[in-house]
């Protein structure tokens, strides 16, 4: 019913726009509403679920919903924490995507985002932003050999797990979409085993994480710490967004 207006959006390249934010849910999208202030009642801010499959789902009832069908996002921003998977990056490292890519084991799907808004937010957050590559995950990287390796098979700097989805659905509506990622964990920074911290639908499993974390101590320090580094860079990046936008 309303597929016309998605493929009649066409961007502004003197002007790229956007309306709309997308953050994974619990910290990092509290950290975004904080770091944004009063602003944020100039955008829609919404809390997305962890994981491909999940955020896939939740995208396509988005779609459907109302909401969506009656005000169509002219630009989507997505932002969040990223795990490096270079030795050029690390800890609160700011990086812009130009392409986004599936971690699949068989082939290199990638897709790109909006060149207009993403130089748009390159000026906007300063010269120490970096643009690379990112590659999605159905899981948390937990192996720093894993993340070194998965960089030079991938030719990506960042490993996140939403990046791939959000461009595989936008990029059939003809919506504008830029990633912003702050690094959280360097690529030769051991995680705790977090396997199954996500639920089915992309929720966090609070209690299997203190397990894990309690079994290795010195890994969950050291994440920690690095995690507060970098929302605290997350919360900046979001104040300065907005700045003459």
């Amino acid at each position: 019913m309303s597929s016309r207006t998605y493929s009649n959006y066409k961007p502004n390249p003197k002007n790229p726009n956007f309306d709309t934010v997308l953050v994974p849910q619990g910290m990092e999208y509290k950290t975004v509403c904080d770091g944004m202030g009063k602003n944020s009642a100039k955008l829609d801010i919404i809390a997305i679920p962890a994981g491909i499959q999940p955020l896939t789902t939740f995208l396509q009832q988005w779609q459907q919903s109302p909401n969506f069908v009656n005000k169509v996002p002219q630009g989507l921003i997505m932002m969040g924490l990223g795990g490096s998977l270079s030795l050029n990056y690390s800890v609160g490292d700011v990086i812009l995507y130009k392409k986004c890519g599936l971690m699949d084991y068989s082939q290199e799907n990638k897709g790109s985002c909006d060149q207009f808004l993403t130089e748009r937010l390159f000026k906007q957050l300063g010269n120490k932003t970096i643009i690379g590559e990112g590659i999605s995950s159905d899981r948390i990287i937990c192996s720093a050999e894993e993340k070194l390796l998965l960089g030079k098979k991938y030719q990506a700097d960042v490993v996140d797990m939403e990046g791939y989805a959000l461009l595989n659905w936008s990029e059939k509506l003809n919506i504008p979409v830029a990633m912003i990622r702050v690094i959280s964990d360097g690529c030769q920074q051991d995680l705790p085993d977090l396997t199954g911290a996500f639920t089915e639908d992309g929720s966090l499993r609070p209690f299997i994480i203190a397990r894990q974390m309690l079994t290795n101590p010195s890994n969950s320090i050291h994440l920690i710490s690095s995690s507060l580094r970098s929302l605290q860079v997350l919360k900046e990046v979001s104040n300065k967004i907005l700045d003459n936008g």
